[in-house]
């Protein structure tokens, strides 16, 4: 390691006669790569695991635990949260948010996804240029915009977001598919996410009407899905939908633990593997899930799925396919040279064959990061 980079690698004997005085470790143990983050919301890592009835609840709850907070600085509990994560062993977060200046603060080592909000067309033009004005040409960040979810931003502001997206080639994450309250709104324009909408944006304040298509059909009606859109969620498709997005060529971000506790469903990753769809797997936030562990999401993905697969599909999820989709692949998810030596150890004294299985399945809470 030099300068932060991984400069060699091989048999210790044949790295050592090609390095002259250079520090050496032993570790006895499993060494990989540091995993992605593929979707999380670290301004949100003050308001843990926030108590709800359904999800339109929880939504209302978060955004009251957020208003307690109006005017706290919140920079130093999202950063002590993201160091915990660091030191557990992620490298890189795709960090969605709405708070630029707070998510500016934490680190280069993530693609800030700057979330927009806004039901009605007409406002969409005033909320793209105020994105505009607030995030871009300002700050080190990687940013892009991202699309909160086919039931709270318009198709204007959508597409705004999509063609300003893949005109920078980078890519747009969007909500998708998360709750069946979602599905029955799209579709009729009615059910819990009208209470929802009525609420934060005001009672005859918003407009939508019943589209009937599922979220997937109505987002890719508008021209939002390709290979540079990360579907987060995707727990309520059906075959056509899982169609719509493997022609398209979508990523999935999958949140276990976080589907688990806000809807009790998960998706069908099976299908999804089956269809050659690329899974993603990200931890949400602290206010739906325990922490920011990627190694404990691993853990309960594998956990979940692993009659559908195998370990090394796990572990790819998490470093070599996430870096690939995220264009980020000259950098991260691999031990090799010239790739940032974001490493993680985890002691092991069990059979070489099982180590893959080890780290997806067990390593959680005893890993250490390594060469940061």
């Amino acid at each position: 390691m030099e300068g932060g980079f991984i400069s060699d690698v091989g048999d210790f004997g044949d790295v050592a006669a090609r390095t002259s005085g250079a520090q050496t470790r032993d570790f006895d143990g499993i060494i990989c790569p540091a995993l992605i983050n593929a979707h999380t919301h670290l301004e949100l890592s003050p308001f843990k695991r926030v108590p709800h009835v359904d999800f339109v609840d929880w939504v209302l709850q978060l955004f009251a635990a957020r208003y307690s907070r109006l005017g706290d600085d919140l920079s130093v509990e999202c950063l002590k949260t993201k160091d915990e994560a660091e030191k557990q062993g992620t490298s890189y977060f795709v960090n969605v948010g709405n708070d630029f200046g707070l998510n500016g603060l934490l680190g280069k080592n993530q693609l800030f996804q700057f979330e927009q909000i806004g039901i009605n067309n007409d406002a969409a033009d005033d909320i793209f240029n105020k994105a505009m004005s607030l995030a871009f040409g300002k700050g080190s960040v990687k940013t892009a915009l991202a699309i909160h979810s086919p039931y709270s931003t318009s198709p204007a502001l959508m597409r705004r977001i999509k063609s300003f997206n893949n005109d920078r080639k980078a890519i747009t994450s969007v909500h998708l598919a998360e709750t069946i309250e979602e599905v029955e709104f799209v579709n009729s324009g009615k059910g819990r996410m009208v209470d929802l909408l009525n609420a934060r944006v005001g009672l005859g304040k918003w407009c939508f009407g019943g589209t009937g298509l599922s979220p997937v059909e109505y987002v890719d009606s508008l021209g939002v899905l390709d290979d540079k859109t990360l579907c987060v969620h995707c727990v309520f498709v059906d075959r056509n939908d899982l169609e719509i997005l493997r022609k398209r060529g979508c990523a999935v971000a999958v949140c276990v633990r976080s589907n688990r506790n806000l809807t009790g469903k998960v998706p069908d990753v099976a299908r999804l593997m089956n269809m050659g769809i690329r899974v993603l797997l990200g931890t949400d936030s602290k206010a739906s899930s325990p922490d920011l562990d990627m190694f404990a999401e691993v853990s309960a993905f594998y956990g979940e799925f692993h009659s559908a697969v195998t370990p090394s599909d796990v572990l790819a999820m998490a470093t070599v396919n996430a870096a690939d989709f995220l264009g980020i692949g000259d950098r991260y998810g691999e031990i090799a040279p010239g790739k940032n030596a974001s490493l993680v150890y985890a002691p092991f004294d069990g059979k070489p064959e099982d180590a893959i299985e080890f780290m997806v399945a067990e390593a959680k809470g005893k890993t250490e990061a390594v060469f940061c």
